[in-house]
């Protein structure tokens, strides 16, 4: 390779300082030099930083976080820029994936073509899960959150001079994977709630089926929710997990809400209170399960009455569907905490099933006709 170096007068040391520049030929370093002039004389250059990208990732984290996880005593503070959740998320991601891929590049060094051979490892190699023991790769849709941590943590990099462009900008990433619910018909659900009537798990499945609630809902719920006068259920907090439980907002301004639930609900909340015996407003309605241990239960109790495998979320799905075509899609969206665009995205595919079946059956009218019409000329 060849080597130039730009002269750059003296520090105030009186020491020369020069700039050196590398290339493949020696065109390839008149024009790094050609280029450099240019910058600085039009106010664009941007000396690379010295940071590895590990090391300013851990210092975004910190500023975003407003306090250092990597410090066992930490407290996380109550203003901080992100929820606690996700900066534990994106702690992960440094410690767990970004570091022993990068190790030490520079920040300066990573380039989309960096990325797109990251991203492509992240999905294709194994890793083992420390408390299961199973190995598991990464899907695209963890990619995607991943590569949006990264794409934040540039821009702000960029905003402080550290990068001319964010290199997430140019990476190639496969569309999202759109989950296809299984969503249970009545026949099926009617089975279920039948197996469940009178135990614990009725209360977690009617939840989900009959007032549309996410699993962090359910298990954040407390007695003080509740008011059986009025039949009314208020989403106040959410229990949600990532290391350890945590209780935080809602998901979003729409999830925090106050609707009235079916009368089924509220009675046989009210039957499970009195099974209980004393307990107090501030009392979580659930305490039996974690979240997670309960989506596992779930799951075996399926096996255990022959029903198909499904996920407690899905009941939430097949209360919206109750909803579809019997209730304004406004009133829809506010039961399930999401705005009339989300719901309306999230449950387009089953809109077209329904208009199908609604032409089919307009068509079995016609088909009746012919027929009779064919009897007649008989």
């Amino acid at each position: 390779g060849y080597r130039g170096a730009k002269d750059l007068g003296k520090d105030k040391f009186g020491r020369r300082k020069r700039k050196t520049f590398r290339g493949k030929t020696l065109q390839d370093v008149k024009d790094k030099i050609n280029q450099y002039e240019f910058e600085v004389a039009t106010g664009l250059y941007i000396e690379p930083s010295k940071d590895t990208l590990v090391e300013f990732l851990k210092e975004y984290h910190r500023v975003c976080a407003g306090c250092d996880m990597w410090d066992e005593n930490y407290e996380y503070p109550k203003n901080a820029k992100w929820e606690e959740t996700t900066a534990q998320l994106n702690k992960m991601y440094i410690d767990v994936h970004i570091e022993p891929y990068f190790k030490q590049m520079k920040l300066a060094d990573v380039k989309p073509i960096e990325l797109d051979k990251f991203y492509n490892y992240c999905l294709t190699h194994e890793r083992e899960n420390k408390k299961s023991h199973r190995t598991y790769k990464m899907g695209i849709n963890s990619v995607r959150k991943l590569n949006t941590f990264l794409k934040a943590a540039f821009n702000y990099a960029v905003a402080n001079g550290m990068l001319r462009e964010n290199p997430c900008i140019r990476v190639k990433l496969s569309a999202q994977e759109e989950y296809d619910p299984n969503i249970y018909d009545e026949d099926k659900f009617l089975k279920l709630l039948e197996a469940v009537t009178g135990t614990d798990d009725e209360i977690p499945i009617i939840l989900a089926a009959g007032c549309g609630l996410r699993r962090g809902e359910i298990f954040g719920l407390r007695w003080k929710d509740i008011d059986f006068k009025q039949n009314t259920i208020t989403i106040e907090k959410t229990n949600v997990r990532f290391k350890n439980y945590k209780e935080k907002g809602p998901k979003s301004k729409n999830s925090k809400r106050t609707f009235i639930a079916p009368e089924y609900v509220i009675e046989t909340l009210k039957m499970y209170r009195i099974r209980l015996g004393k307990h107090s407003p501030n009392d979580k309605i659930i305490t039996r399960w974690k979240p997670g241990a309960y989506s596992e239960r779930f799951k075996k109790l399926l096996i255990k009455y022959d029903l198909p495998i499904t996920r407690l979320h899905d009941l939430r799905h097949y209360n919206a569907v109750l909803m579809m075509g019997k209730v304004p899609d406004k009133v829809a969206a506010k039961r399930l905490g999401h705005s009339v665009e989300i719901l309306r995205k999230v449950y387009q595919h089953v809109r077209k099933d329904m208009d199908e079946k609604a032409a089919e059956e307009i068509n079995s009218i016609f088909e009746q006709k012919n027929s009779h019409q064919t009897s007649s000329n008989a």
